[in-house]
């Protein structure tokens, strides 16, 4: 997987398609200590994904405690490095209000990535499982 600094945070670059549409998302944070991933709605309306009402929507706790609603959709695939997930429940929502990071990969695929990280490297080995 590639992995670069942004503004001091281990980030990668995630492919991702919904009803065949496909875009590439940067600064997408590696995130150990969330427990679950979540991309920026702003950066996937032009694929298509935006909140309807019949998506769900939960409340989560960002960083300092600030609340944060999210939705979630299923979607066709994320590309993370050379890991495909299909058919995949990813939360979108608003979490930088400046529009310079795009999402965090947290533990959920960090675990099914079987990631370890070097952060001296800066590098994420993939193991087989």
């Amino acid at each position: 997987m590639d992995i670069y600094y942004f503004d001091g945070l281990i980030c990668t670059s995630v492919k991702i398609t919904f009803n065949g549409n496909t875009t590439i998302i940067d600064n997408v944070v590696i995130d150990t200590g969330a427990v679950e991933s979540i991309l920026s709605s702003n950066v996937v309306k032009n694929i298509g994904i935006k909140i309807n009402t019949t998506d769900k929507t939960a409340v989560t706790r960002g960083a300092g405690g600030s609340k944060m609603r999210f939705f979630y959709k299923i979607i066709d695939e994320i590309e993370i490095g050379a890991t495909v997930f299909q058919n995949i429940k990813i939360d979108f929502g608003n979490i930088d209000p400046s529009g310079e990071i795009n999402g965090l990969i947290g533990l959920d695929l960090l675990r099914s990535l079987h990631a370890v990280i070097d952060i001296d490297v800066p590098f994420i080995y993939l193991k087989k499982e």
